[in-house]
């Protein structure tokens, strides 16, 4: 479990007519606590027999501090300038530490036998004495800054330009510390060779220290551009495209093309990426949420003399990066190894088009219904989402497995009958 207090502070400062400051600071005192707990049976009901936890194992007091500034470039504050910092520190994630507890039992690892047809091959077996956390433990942390510039031009259409940065430090991550491993190669069905760290003591030998690695890092740049068109004359518009990059090394770094990106080793069971160090070849690079184009665009219009509105929503943007990988037996057992940086290959870009038509329809006094139609995916676009295998020697490498719903219809009726 977890115990945290908080307090904060914020105040706006405005200096003469132009200039407005918002200023704030966030204290956050939190303890990681492995407690006691009572011992379960084969049934998984409670028995009279305690284990001890832990206790505290570590304890974080952070200061979150942010900044803030609104200035009128012009008089008449149709232009902008609005810039901003921030500092976001992760608080306590009890699935970080709960794999610690001394009760917990060993996490066996099996690999798949065609012999057998089942998961009957160890590869390995991790138990608390094979864990060790550092007491030091320091909290992750994203610095953001921005910086934009807001323009109405004219009375109802506006266009904004803005600048995002965030770097992200301080990662939790897993490291053996009692491996010992020398470097040799492996050759692949193709020929190439691929070097390999293999492991050279004992598998009993291997300590698996969850810390913050000192190469864990995110760093995020995005150019937004937008443009509004306020509702007038029966219609109104938005569009944005956003140019942008996501690079480092976090947990999910060496993740298939359909995983999610996430900065946390919580799970059940634990994200082991890392403590392999053959897991972080190739790892550093585009993260897996990193999409450089994202195009969108939403407006709605009266349809003159029927009472009825056309909305519309459409999306583009880049598909998700991946990587090719192989498969390699090592003394400590089966691993899988990039074979390239993630990024050198995509999944196919996404174009969404969806659309409502609605009608309003009165029944007298305050009750009124809407009658509705959504059409989603109206181009009927196809691009994956998930691939079978993205092992480069098995028969199903780059095979798509999942795609993006197809063009569907739904019809619905939304009543108001009043207070």
């Amino acid at each position: 479990m977890f115990v945290t207090a908080a307090a904060f502070a914020s105040d706006a400062v405005t200096v003469g007519d132009r200039l407005t400051i918002n200023a704030g600071i966030r204290f956050d005192h939190s303890r990681a606590i492995s407690e006691d707990l009572r011992a379960i049976d084969a049934e998984g009901h409670e028995t009279r027999e305690i284990v001890r936890g832990l206790g505290t194992l570590y304890t974080w007091n952070l200061l979150s501090p942010r900044l803030g500034v609104t200035a009128k470039i012009t008089g008449d504050a149709r232009t902008m300038l609005r810039g901003s910092y921030g500092r976001f520190n992760q608080g306590v994630l009890t699935g970080e530490f709960s794999g610690f507890h001394p009760g917990v039992t060993p996490v066996t690892t099996a690999a798949f036998e065609a012999a057998t047809g089942g998961y009957t091959r160890v590869v390995k077996v991790v138990d608390a004495g094979n864990l060790q956390l550092d007491r030091n433990l320091r909290a992750p942390h994203t610095d953001e800054y921005s910086i934009g510039v807001d323009r109405e031009v004219g009375r109802r259409l506006a266009v904004a330009i803005a600048y995002v940065r965030k770097d992200g430090a301080n990662f939790i991550g897993w490291t053996d510390i009692g491996g010992q491993y020398r470097q040799e190669t492996r050759s692949l069905p193709d020929g190439q060779s691929v070097p390999v760290l293999v492991l050279t003591n004992s598998t009993a030998d291997r300590r698996f220290l969850l810390t913050n690695p000192a190469d864990y890092s995110l760093t995020y740049d995005g150019l937004v551009t937008a443009v509004e068109k306020r509702r007038s004359h029966g219609w109104q518009a938005f569009g944005s495209y956003t140019y942008s990059r996501a690079t480092g090394l976090q947990p999910s770094s060496g993740a298939t093309a359909a995983a999610s990106q996430v900065s946390t080793i919580s799970g059940t069971p634990f994200l082991t990426f890392g403590q392999d160090p053959n897991t972080l070849t190739n790892a550093r690079g585009l993260m897996p949420n990193d999409r450089p184009h994202m195009l969108r665009f939403m407006g709605t219009v009266d349809i003159p003399h029927t009472g009825l509105t056309l909305a519309g929503n459409a999306q583009h943007f880049s598909g998700k990066p991946w990587a090719a990988s192989t498969q390699i037996v090592l003394p400590q057992g089966d691993q899988r190894i990039l074979l390239e940086t993630r990024g050198t290959r995509r999944l196919s870009s996404q174009t969404l088009v969806d659309l409502r038509l609605s009608r309003p329809v009165s029944l007298g006094g305050s009750r009124r219904a809407e009658l509705f139609v959504d059409v989603l995916n109206v181009l009927n676009d196809t691009a994956e989402e998930s691939l079978a295998n993205d092992n480069l020697f098995s028969p199903t490498f780059g095979q798509p497995t999942a795609f993006v719903d197809p063009r569907r219809a739904m019809f619905g009726v939304r009543l108001n009958l009043g207070r």
